[in-house]
């Protein structure tokens, strides 16, 4: 089942969407969409994976900022 929804895209995505259905590589805007959306979600899944595995692994998440990081170098 699908679902409607509309969306704003940059000129610039929307040529590169229809350069590659001029090439053959999909047959419309929508398959076109639909294929590299499920892409960029299977590689957010991969991304989510890792962050778990750190979490497992107990690493400190980092509060400080560079600058931070950089005077407390700077004091010794």
């Amino acid at each position: 089942m699908s679902e409607v929804i509309p969306v704003r895209l940059k000129r610039e995505i929307v040529k590169e969407i229809d350069e590659l259905i001029k090439l053959g590589i999909f047959s419309s805007r929508n398959e076109a969409l639909n294929f590299l959306i499920l892409q960029g979600l299977k590689e957010i899944d991969l991304l989510k994976a890792e962050i778990e595995k750190v979490k497992e692994v107990k690493l400190p998440l980092l509060d400080k900022t560079l600058d931070d990081f950089l005077r407390e170098r700077d004091r010794f």
